[in-house]
C-alpha cells in the first residue's frame, strides 16, 4: 500500500484521477501477492502448472452465483479428495468446541460485550488496521465503505470515529485505565480469540499472552473471573502450553 501523503485527499484525488481500472488491479494484485504466501503458492505450483485448476478456476469466475472460495486449496486439482476428507471431519467434531461452549453462545457474548455505541466489527477494522493492512483488513474496509457511499448511511462512520477515539485515548497512559472500561474491549478480544481458535478448553495464560500482543495487560484473575462466569472451560493441566500458544509466540 503507498506511504500516505500529509493530505489524505491529495492521495485520494491523485489515484481517482492518475489510476486507470487496469493499473490500479494491478497495484492491488501485487500487494496481495506480497502479502499472501497462499496466493503466490496457488498460482505457481497450481495455476501454472494445472490445466485442471485452471479449468475450474475459469469455471468458477464465469458463474456470477459461485461463492468465493474460503481458501486456495479449494481450487487445486485434488480439491473435491480434500473437501470430502474436511466435511467428515467437521461431522466429528462436538458442537460445544469453544471451551464447552456452541459458536451461536460466544457471538451472544459478544453481542453482550461490545461497545455500547460501537459496533465490534467497525471496533476490530479501526484496532487492526496498521502501516501494512492484512489483506482480511483490507476486505473489511472494503466492505464498510460499500455500506456508507451507496446507501448514504451514515451511522457505521458514526461508529468508526467513536472507535479511533477510543483507541487514541488508549495509547496515553493516563486515559488507560479509563479507556478499558469502554465497551469491555479486552473480553471483547477473548471471545474472537476463541471463536478463531476453537478448542476444548483454554488456559489462562494462554488468554493472557494474546490479550497482551494486542496491547492490554489484564490480570490472570480477571481472566479467570470471566471464564468462570460465563462457563468458559479453563484447561488447568500442568506441562507446556497448546500448539497455539507456542506459534503465536
Amino acid at each position: 500500500m503507498k506511504a500516505p501523503a500529509s493530505n489524505p485527499d491529495e492521495v485520494i484525488q491523485r489515484d481517482l484521477l492518475n489510476e486507470t481500472d487496469e493499473s490500479a488491479t494491478a497495484d492491488l494484485f501485487f500487494q496481495l501477492c506480497r502479502k499472501s504466501p497462499e496466493l503466490r503458492h496457488w498460482l505457481t505450483e497450481e495455476f501454472g502448472r494445472s490445466p485442471v485448476a485452471r479449468k475450474k478456476f475459469m469455471a468458477r469466475l464465469a458463474d456470477p452465483a459461485s461463492k468465493p472460495p474460503r481458501t486456495f486449496a479449494e481450487l487445486a486439482e485434488d480439491s473435491s479428495m480434500r473437501e470430502e476428507v474436511f466435511g467428515e471431519l467437521r461431522e466429528r467434531m462436538p458442537a460445544k468446541r469453544y471451551g464447552g461452549l456452541t459458536w451461536s453462545q460466544v457471538a451472544a457474548l459478544t453481542r453482550e460485550y461490545q461497545a455500547a455505541t460501537v459496533d465490534p466489527g467497525i471496533f476490530m477494522l479501526a484496532h487492526d488496521w496498521g502501516r501494512e493492512p492484512s489483506p482480511a483488513v483490507m476486505k473489511a474496509a472494503l466492505d464498510l465503505m460499500q455500506s456508507v457511499i451507496p446507501t448514504g448511511r451514515r451511522r457505521p462512520l458514526k461508529h468508526l470515529n467513536q472507535a479511533l477515539t477510543f483507541l487514541k485515548r488508549y495509547r496515553e497512559k493516563p486515559m488507560r485505565r479509563a479507556a478499558l472500561g469502554y465497551g469491555d474491549w479486552w473480553r471483547l478480544q477473548v471471545l474472537f480469540y476463541i471463536l478463531r481458535h476453537p478448542a476444548k478448553s483454554y488456559r489462562v495464560r494462554e488468554l493472557h499472552a494474546h490479550l497482551l500482543d494486542q496491547g492490554l495487560e489484564i490480570d490472570l484473575k480477571e481472566i479467570r473471573r470471566f471464564c468462570s462466569r460465563h462457563g468458559i472451560r479453563r484447561d488447568v493441566r500442568a506441562g507446556r502450553p497448546p500448539a497455539r500458544l507456542l506459534a503465536a509466540g
